[in-house]
């Protein structure tokens, strides 16, 4: 739309009221009015965006970049968990945020996946991101992810579902290696690794004595071994 365009909506089940009557509590509907804001917030940060509610504004966005737009929406303490990815080949470029392991929930929440700046579900793409933390965070924990990938149109199909939110790739396999690979790079270059549990290991206990000094230990070489002699 040109710059000014205001596009407002009211009453929209007046007229339908068989759809009203599949309405939840207004507690609820508000929970996934908002949740569809939160899509359309993430994917457009470069626009300012505000959210009423019976005349009440509960959220402002001022215009900003894709990190600032998350931090200001999941909150500020969040922004040290963000860990950054990026890739760009023939094939997919790939921008945004995972979370560190420390962020990773017991519930769904914090994941959102983009393509041409369009909110989009997608399990087989979820699954390699999943396959980057394997080994890094519990099995019954999901990870945080906020990712953009900008694709070819003449590559997606996005008629395979009604509200097109699923699509899909034509080279899908190739895309899940791309971001399962790229996911799993930037979680070794920020140094991020399986956390150990000190107080499950009691080998830990007593590995030295206060009073005693620490020594480095001594390597022996012995050096007339040559392992090409035969």
């Amino acid at each position: 739309c040109s710059n000014g365009t205001s596009i407002k909506m009211k009453n929209l089940f007046y007229n339908v009221p068989a759809r009203r009557n599949f309405l939840k509590s207004e507690k609820i509907e508000l929970r996934h009015i908002t949740e569809e804001f939160t899509r359309i917030a993430l994917a457009q940060p470069s626009i300012k965006m505000q959210f009423f509610h019976n005349l009440q504004e509960i959220i402002h966005l001022e215009k900003t970049n894709f990190r600032k737009r998350i931090v200001k929406i999941i909150g500020d303490k969040k922004n040290e968990f963000l860990v950054p990815i990026k890739e760009q080949t023939s094939l997919v470029e790939i921008n945004g945020f995972i979370g560190k392991p420390e962020s990773a929930k017991k519930t769904r929440g914090e994941q959102y996946l983009f393509v041409n700046n369009r909110f989009i579900k997608h399990n087989y793409l979820n699954h390699a991101i999943n396959k980057a933390f394997e080994n890094i965070i519990p099995s019954n924990y999901f990870p945080s992810y906020f990712i953009k990938l900008n694709i070819k149109p003449e590559f997606i199909d996005v008629n395979i579902h009604p509200t097109k939110t699923e699509v899909k790739f034509e080279n899908e396999r190739e895309i899940y290696a791309i971001l399962r690979a790229t996911a799993k790079r930037s979680l070794g270059e920020y140094n991020i690794a399986p956390t150990l549990d000190f107080s499950q290991e009691i080998s830990f206990d007593n590995i030295y004595e206060k009073n005693r000094p620490i020594k480095e230990p001594e390597i022996k070489i012995n050096e007339l071994y040559n392992p090409f002699n035969q």
